[in-house]
């Protein structure tokens, strides 16, 4: 795993942060291959219910690409598409894990650094931190994934706004929009935190139902409703013999709360 990726485990939640401050957390491909396979290894650990994804320093959690490094987009060489791809693998990943995925947006998240939070299932933001799909900026459109999850969250005309105008908003404003849950009146060093008390209540919960859940809500924009239907009824049906499940009914008969496992 690249140097410039901590991961760690804190209990049930995985921790990753890319950790390129001075670069405010621009990405190479070894940051992405790094970023995919801590998202890869947190799934094979049975203790990991939870993850949460940082940037290192007070300034930004991801700035994009790294124009500097040999596979910028800007350039026109085989590693410039080959970073996008990287990002679109990693994109794909953290919609497809089971694991909820909190984002700790601590700072600049600018173009597809904005696009791997938007991954995430839950944005925790710093309310001065700015958020801008910065991609026309640079004579290109929406490689990472922008404009396929934006509109899911703002719908079309105000993510054609902020993608066509490639403006920067704040995590005020991304809160009030409802591209984040939750808004920081804080620190970058405070972000993270809420973001992993955030991370540390999900691992609480009934994993697999999690789990199902995400998918359910992960497909609701691409398939009709009798399929959405069809799936929630198996996913339910699956639930339903898990020990949490088991656990739920339990504590509901005797009156306290119910401690969930994650099986």
């Amino acid at each position: 795993m690249s140097e410039e990726v901590v991961t760690v485990v804190t209990g049930s939640v995985g921790r990753m942060r890319i950790e390129r401050p001075e670069s405010l957390n621009a990405f190479t491909p070894r940051v992405l291959e790094g970023l995919l396979e801590a998202v890869q290894s947190f799934e094979a650990d049975d203790d990991v219910r939870a993850i949460v994804f940082t940037g290192a320093g007070d300034r930004a959690f991801c700035a994009g690409v790294d124009l500097g490094d040999k596979g910028g987009i800007n350039r026109s060489t085989p590693e410039a598409l080959d970073t996008v791809h990287r990002a679109q693998r990693l994109l794909k990943a953290l919609r497809r894990t089971p694991l909820p995925v909190v984002a700790g947006v601590n700072g600049y998240a600018m173009g597809a650094g904005m696009d791997l939070a938007l991954g995430c299932d839950v944005r925790v933001v710093r309310a001065d931190a700015e958020m801008s799909q910065s991609y026309v900026n640079v004579g290109l459109p929406p490689g990472d994934g922008g404009a396929y999850l934006l509109p899911r969250l703002v719908g079309e005309e105000i993510a054609k706004d902020l993608i066509l105008s490639g403006r920067r908003i704040t995590g005020r404003e991304a809160h009030e929009l409802g591209i984040a849950s939750t808004v920081v009146e804080g620190d970058a060093e405070r972000t993270r935190e809420v973001a992993l008390d955030r991370a540390r209540e999900l691992a609480d919960g009934p994993t697999v139902a999690l789990g199902r859940a995400k998918r359910l809500v992960n497909e609701a924009h691409d398939v009709t409703m009798e399929t959405g239907l069809e799936h929630a009824i198996e996913a339910l049906g699956e639930c339903r013999e898990t020990d949490d499940h088991a656990e739920a009914v339990a504590a509901f008969v005797e009156d306290r709360t119910p401690e969930f496992r994650g099986a």
